[in-house]
């Protein structure tokens, strides 16, 4: 057979592995394809590679033959904890929100790996799910991992692993392995009998899945794609949407799927990791608000340490509402924003509340009656925003400040707490609370509460102004806290 001929063969049997496996071999990766292939043909007992290709591609693959060439053309290398960045954003900021809303109801939690290998990945959020619940066994949880190559789910179902796979983990992962001698560490059966693992083969027939595969609140689905052709990636990742319930997560690789063509999710970065939410509108049609935070009534207040108040953040929607695209937001939220920059607090909220459906006009409006000194009716709006988003961290804060000026102290901590509890780098959260322990005198909750503001100050550059702050500098602030700090020492 002649080159051009052998070079056809590779080209229909790429195009064929493409359709039905989903994996991307470009002309650049033929000789790598031709290799593997020919060491699978050996062993088949064909001598003739074009051969062996044309008579795989004569009929639909059976399940004997897909395993094999899922074994030999898929890349099974993984470790525990890999890219220890994704994993801090479960544990710091997905599991502990999702843990607190289904502790009020249900106490269900469906997570799925997709393309796990040989069961790293999903043992290690099997063992991130232990550390943080307190009482697992009153949860029902499903944790599936999935993959199309079966020899690595058997693997998976040993859960025996070498020390290779636990290059770059912490020392404390070793408290859920059992040694077994000569370098092999097992699995507790605690952990194990978390995952339920199956084949899975995601360019295939979605349907195929069934109910297994619904419903997700997480999907992780790393460094999978990386080997499917675009259009491939594409129907991926809308099998993975359709997968997740409304305002469910999806971890993916930085790289792997392009974030500006994706629809019906959001795209959130967390420190070098990559998210994406389910039902959210874009980011990118989402206008940040250009308003002034409150800071300009609450600077007013008594206390001349009180802490810099925050603006809105950013513009926020009721979760798993239809959203409307930015330029389709009425035009009374507009106006609303440019009589607030007026000063004008009353024509502010009267606009704001035409649209009580959006958790953002209904924080301005109860900025705007905090501005006027009216807190029981800046506390209703700020209750009314928060039962559309209990979970935004930034209405949470503002919650505490107005509380605050009604003398409610200890709803005002455990407001800030929450905040706390949804952003671990609340700078500013952290400096209230440290300023509201000092007033009552808790001097040691109040040194760490700063020292945590500290360490987070340490990110900016001194003259920097912070975010939200109202033109405080981190210099400025960082000054402020050392001089509460040093009068705490004095006490």
């Amino acid at each position: 057979m002649s080159e051009d001929q052998h070079n056809h063969c590779l080209r229909s049997f790429s195009r064929f592995i493409a359709m039905n496996m989903g994996l991307h071999f470009p002309e650049r990766r033929f000789p790598e394809l031709a290799q593997k292939m020919a060491a699978l043909g050996r062993e088949s007992g064909f001598v003739d590679l074009d051969h062996y290709l044309y008579q795989l591609m004569a009929a639909p693959l059976s399940s004997e033959q897909l395993k094999a060439l899922s074994g030999a053309l898929t890349i099974g290398e993984t470790y525990f904890l890999r890219d220890p960045k994704s994993y801090r954003v479960l544990e710091e900021r997905v599991l502990p929100a999702l843990i607190a809303a289904r502790r009020r109801g249900g106490k269900t939690l469906k997570i799925w790996s997709a393309g796990c290998s040989t069961g790293e990945e999903p043992y290690s959020i099997a063992i991130i799910l232990t550390r943080l619940l307190r009482d697992p066994g009153e949860w029902k949880i499903t944790l599936l991992g999935t993959d199309i190559n079966e020899e690595a789910l058997e693997r998976a179902r040993r859960g025996v692993y070498g020390k290779w796979s636990f290059r770059n983990a912490p020392e404390w992962l070793m408290e859920y392995f059992t040694p077994l001698g000569d370098g092999q560490f097992e699995i507790i059966p605690r952990i194990r009998q978390m995952v339920q693992f199956g084949q899975l083969n995601l360019a295939g027939d979605a349907a195929g899945a069934g109910s297994l595969t619904s419903g997700m609140d997480v999907i992780f689905c790393r460094n999978v794609m990386l080997y499917f052709h675009a259009d491939q990636i594409e129907k991926t990742v809308a099998r993975l949407h359709g997968a997740l319930k409304q305002g469910g997560w999806l971890f993916v690789g930085p790289t792997e799927v392009d974030h500006q063509k994706l629809s019906g999710f959001s795209c959130h970065h967390f420190d070098g990791a990559v998210l994406l939410r389910k039902g959210e509108p874009r980011r990118k049609s989402v206008r940040p608000a250009v308003l002034p935070g409150p800071g300009e009534a609450f600077a007013a207040a008594p206390s001349p340490a009180a802490p810099p108040a925050t603006g809105v953040p950013q513009a926020r929607y009721t979760a798993g509402a239809p959203v409307p695209p930015a330029d389709q937001l009425p035009a009374s939220v507009e106006q609303a924003r440019a009589a607030y920059r007026a000063g004008e607090y009353l024509e502010a909220a009267r606009l704001s509340l035409s649209a009580p459906h959006l958790a953002e006009c209904l924080t301005l409006a109860a900025r705007c009656y905090a501005n006027l000194g009216r807190y029981q009716e800046a506390r209703e709006q700020c209750e009314k925003a928060l039962q559309l988003e209990r979970l935004d961290a930034h209405s949470h804060y503002l919650f505490s400040m107005i509380l605050e000026q009604l003398g409610d102290a200890e709803g005002a901590e455990a407001s800030l707490k929450r905040a706390l509890y949804l952003d671990h780098d609340y700078l500013l959260a952290y400096f209230a609370l440290g300023n509201l322990c000092r007033k009552r005198g808790e001097i040691r909750e109040a040194e760490q509460s700063f020292a945590n503001a500290l360490r987070l100050l340490q990110r900016y550059d001194p003259a920097e102004v912070l975010p939200e702050a109202e033109g405080i500098t981190a210099g400025m602030l960082s000054q402020l806290i050392k001089g509460m700090n040093a009068g705490l020492s004095h006490r």
